[in-house]
């Protein structure tokens, strides 16, 4: 017979949840839903026991295993979906017009103002993205001066930042290499091109990490 826990119970459930410190909010709610299903089961006074029991088989190790099990299978499942989006013969003709529109944009922006304006403009896409996907996962920054505060986060977002950061670091190298080359040899209009092609990979990227999420749900589109 399932009882209704009592405040000081639930929170005593939610105290020992925020001391491990989990890092995706989709953890936190399987192990909340897990410990409040299994504790509505006893008595009272069973309460500290059962509860103990629970707290030994969630231990740090268990929980921290749980977690890189579920950001391997995100990221795993988010890079299928990319690469389905990036599929030329599968985009929106407005999308792919889009990026070549830019494209144009940056010229002139490069034409009319600087090369280092144009190269500031070509991170704009990107950065509109993940401000969108950091609004709708809800994980908004916090400005507590508390060392004590935490809070999970999304595991789709952490696996959004994380394959971004991979990405970026490698597109990155290997444009200086080839951008400080050309810029020593004085080779302005191969530099131009060079930061195109960068600018059309990056938005693609973009392009392709807007499409596999549902912004209303947060969850991975299945494409």
């Amino acid at each position: 017979m399932r009882r209704e826990l009592t405040d000081s119970e639930f929170q005593s459930i939610k105290d020992r949840l925020d001391s491990l410190s989990l890092s995706y909010i989709e953890i936190y709610n399987e192990l909340l839903d897990h410990y409040v299903t299994a504790l509505e089961q006893v008595e009272p006074e069973e309460f500290a026991d059962r509860k103990e029991m629970l707290d030994d088989e969630f231990g740090w190790s268990m929980v921290r295993g749980m977690e890189k099990q579920l950001l391997d299978s995100v990221s795993s499942q988010l890079q299928n979906s990319q690469l389905e989006a990036l599929k030329f013969w599968k985009m929106d003709f407005w999308n792919v017009l889009g990026i070549f529109c830019y494209a144009d944009f940056l010229i002139l922006v490069y034409r009319f103002i600087s090369l280092d304006v144009m190269f500031a403009f070509s991170f704009l896409p990107i950065f509109v993205v993940f401000v969108a996907l950091l609004y709708h996962s809800g994980n908004y920054f916090s400005l507590t001066m508390d060392p004590k505060y935490h809070r999970p986060r999304n595991v789709i977002l952490q696996a959004a930042f994380g394959r971004y950061a991979l990405v970026y670091n490698f597109l990155n190298a290997f444009f200086f290499i080839c951008y400080t080359f050309l810029n020593i040899h004085g080779v302005v209009l191969w530099t131009v091109l060079l930061l195109l092609l960068y600018s059309t990979v990056i938005n693609l990227y973009a392009l392709s990490l807007y499409g596999s999420i549902n912004l209303k749900t947060f969850k991975l589109i299945n494409l």
